[in-house]
């Protein structure tokens, strides 16, 4: 062989591997992007995402639809929607990709948009028609135009494409809630409306939508860890007293998790005003709030008119005008009636939502069929007193006295919003898994706190929480679980303060581990422990503010009983 035809053999080997690296390169970049956004760093997040895009040679629709999410999140709509068009051309023959770019784009417009006669509301529903000439079956497409042709006040039309999306399998269930809601009362796809909510602030009383009608409300998202939002408290005392005797009425909502450390900071600094602090996220969620600190002025009719993120110079006069503009704005019949209106309630048997998609595959046998089918049994367990029994695992255990349990209900929502938050993490980096089956995580089954505040997704010191998921183990390993837990505190950046160790309660196996983090300034020490019910792992978690606390709390260990014979 020549030298020429061995140096081309080489070359030929050489671009394959080169071609990974790149890829390699490229997927890296994204996921340090992912790690800033995780985190609100978006200036480096986009940093991250446009060398991605650098070392794709401009090719990846992946990076582009990166790069808008980020600048939509900024603000810099304009920029968010030129990167989208690009994801379209580099998506090329993937439809999925390029389904999620036309979308994005029909997002973009339809929130820039006015009145209903807007171009950019035509435009949108333009994206969207090619994203549905891609794939006619594309529920979320649907919706969106559904949407959009209801902002242009073509409601036959815009009726017609959510009927078709509530009754087509695959659409989320907060989505398809929504489409319902827009269905009843399509003024509400129009306007702004505030999302239902209620709940019962720091001075028993209760606050929602009802409470509020016929009040101008500014709901300010805080936190005692964040320092705009301590600098903040001063421009709402102003404001406070400003609006005195109108129809007026500030409700500051805590991201706190601590609720000794957010009720002396709120009696400290006089804040004489609705405080509620939102241990769940629950209220969080439903308003969208994912930057603090937030600022949202809803009018007499429970119409969002105002929304502002972050505290600068101009903020009290920002807040002031909005408030101000509210509470000159005549109150419209029509806007009440359509917030006041309760929204409309799923079919209860053989509806097309995605609940009962779920079931239909697990009745053909789908691929989480059998586990999905034991699990609901696990999630029924009872409480008597502080006497806890779940005869699925054949378990039992009495928490502290005086502690209150959350119920099974609540647990399992926070379960079912752990999981779509996962699912939406995961198609957001990878689109193409859109389809594939649901995320299923470990089942919440217990949670008990001293103050009976928290879901099991979220807590409150101290607690308990006890978690369940099948598994293959007929024997708990030690040498597993001790890796288990120097992942955890490698990757979580924790502290184990007490490695691995084995124990026994009742001649039943369990191992231990002790754990001391930082969480928003105050130190949390936890106790994870492990062991085997049957086809099930279990794992509890006991959680304090001091360690004297959590050796306080593990005392209740001993109580564990878990029977041999459990199914």
């Amino acid at each position: 062989m020549s030298r020429a035809s061995i140096f081309l053999l080489v070359l030929l080997a050489a671009v394959p591997l080169a071609a990974q690296e790149s890829a390699s390169a490229v997927a890296q970049a994204i996921a340090q992007g992912d790690l800033y956004q995780s985190k609100k760093k978006f200036d480096l997040a986009l940093d991250a995402y446009h060398k991605a895009d650098k070392l794709s040679h401009h090719t990846s629709a992946l990076c582009y639809l990166k790069i808008a999410s980020v600048e939509r999140k900024l603000g810099d709509f304009s920029s968010a929607l030129d990167n989208a068009k690009h994801a379209v051309k580099a998506a090329g023959e993937d439809k999925t990709l390029a389904i999620q770019a036309h979308l994005v784009r029909a997002t973009l417009l339809t929130q820039m948009s006015g009145k209903p006669t807007d171009k950019k509301l035509k435009e949108a529903e333009a994206e969207i028609r090619q994203a549905l000439a891609l794939d006619p079956a594309q529920p979320l497409a649907h919706f969106d135009l559904g949407v959009v042709l209801l902002k242009q006040e073509r409601d036959a039309e815009g009726l017609a494409e959510l009927n078709a999306f509530v009754s087509s399998p695959g659409g989320n269930a907060a989505t398809v809630a929504k489409a319902r809601r827009f269905i009843a009362s399509p003024i509400r796809a129009r306007e702004p409306f505030a999302p239902d909510f209620s709940f019962v602030t720091h001075e028993n009383k209760v606050v929602s939508n009802a409470s509020l009608r016929g009040k101008v409300a500014l709901l300010d998202f805080w936190g005692t860890w964040c320092p705009p939002c301590r600098a903040s408290v001063p421009t709402l005392r102003n404001l406070q007293e400003k609006f005195t005797g109108k129809d007026f009425q500030l409700v500051s909502i805590s991201s706190d998790g601590d609720e000794d450390v957010w009720r002396t900071f709120v009696e400290a600094q006089h804040m004489d005003w609705a405080e509620y602090i939102d241990l769940s996220g629950t209220v969080q969620e439903a308003f969208g709030i994912d930057s603090f600190p937030t600022y949202l002025v809803l009018d007499k009719d429970g119409v969002v008119r105002f929304r502002q993120s972050g505290f600068g110079m101009s903020t009290q006069e920002d807040l002031e005008n909005a408030v101000s503009k509210a509470l000159k704005r005549a109150p419209d019949p029509a806007l009440a009636a359509a917030a006041s209106a309760p929204a409309p309630q799923a079919p209860s048997a053989n509806a097309s939502s995605p609940d009962s998609a779920g079931d239909e595959e697990h009745a053909r046998g789908g691929p989480d069929a059998s586990s999905s089918a034991t699990l609901s049994g696990i999630e029924t367990g009872t409480i008597a007193g502080n006497a806890y029994k779940n005869e699925a695992l054949g378990l039992s255990y009495e928490f502290p006295d005086g502690w209150i349990a959350a119920k099974p209900e609540a647990l399992r929502a926070s379960v079912e919003q752990a999981e779509s938050a996962a699912q939406a993490a995961i198609l957001q980096q990878h689109p193409e898994l859109a389809g594939s089956q649901r995320v299923r995580g470990p089942r919440t089954i217990f949670y008990a706190s001293q103050r009976g505040q928290g879901d099991g997704l979220h807590i409150a010191l101290p607690c308990v929480r006890i978690t369940a998921v099948q598994t293959s183990l007929t024997s708990l390993n030690l040498d597993l679980f001790r890796q288990l837990t120097q992942r955890m505190a490698a990757g979580f950046g924790i502290s184990l303060v007490s490695p691995a160790a084995g124990f026994t309660v009742k001649n039943h196996a369990f191992a231990r581990a002790d754990f001391e983090r930082i969480l928003n300034a105050n130190r949390l020490y936890e106790a994870y422990i492990q062991t085997l019910a049957g086809n099930f792992l279990v794992t509890f978690e006991l959680f304090a503010a001091s360690k004297d606390e959590l050796q306080q709390i593990s005392a209740s260990l001993q109580s564990i009983s878990i029977s041999e014979g459990n199914p």
